[in-house]
């Protein structure tokens, strides 16, 4: 188990032998035992929200909402409280996504070791589950960010986020909701053959991004599975030119080429066939939105709004412009009769974070 568990993580295994000034080895033994949590403390991690693929980069671009989970852990006896999004589902004993998360990410760092048993976990659950917003990538990264603090790790450091991606991707299988989801703002993730890697695009400080919530529930793994194995070469193209507007477009804050660089031939037209996404896209669009998408695997429609020079925090030109979307996509569900929520958001720029308290 201790092989396996120290193979776990792709790239960061093959660096295992490469020493950061951080580690244990370069500060002294007293250092990681600092970092471990001792009786009577509590560990607090927060997660953010992700909307993965922002039109037609499938499986490689996601960005970062402030919309979070919290994870709280102390050492009083094992347990499982769950408050929020799926308190009247998701299980209570060892086999929640979370507490084996948190035991992946202890073992990956000690070689093996188990978790210790006197583990209490309480689950502040804010994402939507099964939406497209990333809420199964939020309960991994908050479980193996967890489980690497346990054993003397500090993920704020690059070394240790290195490691988390590693991880994280690997269990996922792709990095569009993970890398946001550690390390915030937009970022384009790609597999080298080695290992995952991942960068930041920037984001404008007023950006808004305007969700439609839908009541009901869209599974990743289901709606994956109806996507074709291989597409037409022109299809192709179509995606390859617009996800490469759709980063110059942040690039250089022209954002009126996102209408254009948001557009997907690839997987909206199969996970938008069951209602209607595309009378909300055209909504959002034609009330002033710069962008709009379906986030992730669905069914949450997302539309860009703001980032022009106005600051959010200074005036209501960009309060204005997401409201107005807002209500138009408001008014195309209730015409649909689409039951949902509308929900107005801003880019979370810090990803995973951490602390005592």
């Amino acid at each position: 188990p201790r092989a396996a568990a120290a193979a776990a993580g792709g790239g960061s295994a093959k660096a295992a032998h490469i020493n950061w000034t951080n580690d244990a080895e370069c500060n002294g033994s007293a250092s990681l035992l600092d970092e471990r949590l001792l009786p009577g403390q509590r560990l607090r991690l927060r997660v953010p929200a992700t909307s993965a693929n922002m039109g037609p980069g499938f499986d490689s671009f996601g960005f970062a909402l402030d919309l979070g989970n919290e994870l709280v852990i102390e050492r009083k006896g094992f347990g499982v409280d769950i408050v929020g999004q799926g308190k009247d589902s998701l299980p209570r004993d060892e086999s929640n996504a979370i507490v084996k998360a948190v035991q992946q990410g202890y073992a990956a760092a000690t070689g093996g070791d188990d978790l210790p048993s006197d583990l209490h976990f309480t689950c502040v659950n804010n994402i939507p589950t099964a939406r497209g917003l990333g809420s199964s990538s939020a309960a991994l990264v908050s479980g193996l960010a967890a489980g690497l603090v346990l054993a003397g790790r500090d993920v704020s450091k690059p070394n240790v986020r290195l490691q988390l991606l590693q991880l994280a991707a690997d269990a996922e299988g792709h990095p569009d909701n993970v890398a946001p989801a550690i390390y915030g703002g937009f970022q384009i993730a790609i597999n080298t053959g080695k290992q995952w890697v991942t960068q930041s695009v920037a984001m404008p400080e007023s950006l808004q991004a305007v969700l439609f919530i839908p009541d009901f529930e869209s599974l990743t793994s289901e709606t994956r599975g109806r996507l074709p194995t291989q597409v037409p070469m022109a299809d192709a193209v179509h995606n390859i030119s617009r996800a490469a507007m759709l980063v110059n477009s942040f690039a250089t804050g022209n954002f009126e080429t996102l209408r254009y660089a948001c557009e997907d031939v690839l997987h909206q037209p199969v996970r938008g066939a069951d209602f209607p996404l595309y009378p909300m896209m055209a909504a959002a669009l034609a009330s002033g939105a710069h962008g709009c998408f379906l986030s992730g695997a669905g069914p949450t429609v997302l539309a860009l709004t703001g980032g022009h020079g106005s600051d959010v925090h200074a005036d209501t030109m960009v309060t204005y412009m997401a409201v107005e979307v807002a209500e138009a996509m408001r008014e195309e569900a209730l015409k649909d009769e689409l039951k949902g929520r509308v929900v107005i958001a801003s880019p979370d720029r810090k990803g995973v974070t951490c602390e005592k308290i």
